[in-house]
């Protein structure tokens, strides 16, 4: 039942992105802070605990998106008085991607959201502490109260089993045979 109520609210959830992106357009000049932001948020919809009860999964998406805006923007403008001399903002030339590969980028995502939220429970909720909060294994001991093996344990299992379930939906981008040859001679060069 809370499997079934967690795929339902990231289904609704990944249906605003479209209106999320063009909110958050407001807070973000260029379209990969927006993208940025929108990535952030589900993923901290991702990570909150099992069985909190949502009312609106719109307001509930649209008010982390706002506040890693505000946070982002804070960021920024305390950065922005300690590098006076980086002038690399300044440049003109922007690498925007194509649209084709935007629409691949958010399918890659939306693809690894799936495959995430198929681990198991606890798995699922060590390796986002870890691989998205990069927290250490020390300290997701300390909140779940487990010990460091078995946090090693479950994050092990967790990138095999998203970087196989992502092979068997092709959303997993590995280099063939030729290439691997190639980067071992340019290595051993």
């Amino acid at each position: 039942m809370v499997d079934e109520h967690r795929k339902q609210l990231l289904s609704q959830i990944l249906g605003y992105r479209v209106a999320l992106r063009r909110y958050l357009r407001k807070f973000a000049t260029r379209a990969d802070e927006v993208d940025d932001l929108v990535q952030e948020a589900y993923v901290r919809v991702c990570a909150m605990p099992e069985g909190q009860v949502v009312e609106s999964p719109r307001a509930l998406i649209f008010r982390i998106a706002r506040n890693l805006a505000v946070d982002r923007a804070r960021q920024v403008s305390a950065q922005a008085t300690d590098a006076v001399a980086d002038f690399e903002p300044l440049n003109v030339s922007s690498p925007v991607s194509a649209p084709e590969d935007q629409v691949d980028a958010d399918r890659r995502f939306e693809s690894f959201c799936a495959v995430v939220d198929e681990l198991p429970p606890i798995c699922r909720r060590v390796f986002i502490l870890r691989k998205v909060y990069q927290l250490s294994h020390e300290e997701i001991a300390a909140v779940l109260g487990m010990a460091h093996s078995t946090i090693e344990k479950h994050v092990a299992k967790g990138l095999v089993r998203c970087r196989n379930r992502l092979r068997e939906l092709g959303a997993l981008d590995e280099p063939d045979a030729e290439t691997l040859w190639k980067r071992s001679d340019e290595k051993s060069v």
